[in-house]
């Protein structure tokens, strides 16, 4: 796998199922990461289980505009 300490990625539906778990899977290996959804309350949720682990922001947006 690439090495993605130091690196900082941009998740879309980061608020849960496949989103939250790519994001947590990102931070675990040491991956900054932008969260972005719709759902402002599931974005707090994971960026909460990220905390500590790296660089974390949340982003409320609908990217389908």
């Amino acid at each position: 796998m690439k090495e993605l300490a130091g690196k900082t990625a941009a998740v879309t539906g980061a608020a849960s199922g496949i989103g939250r778990m790519l994001a947590l899977n990102l931070v675990r290996e040491g991956c900054g990461v932008a969260l972005a959804d719709i759902d402002a309350q599931g974005l707090e949720e994971t960026a909460r289980l990220a905390a500590g682990k790296a660089e974390v922001s949340t982003h409320v947006v609908d990217v389908s505009d």
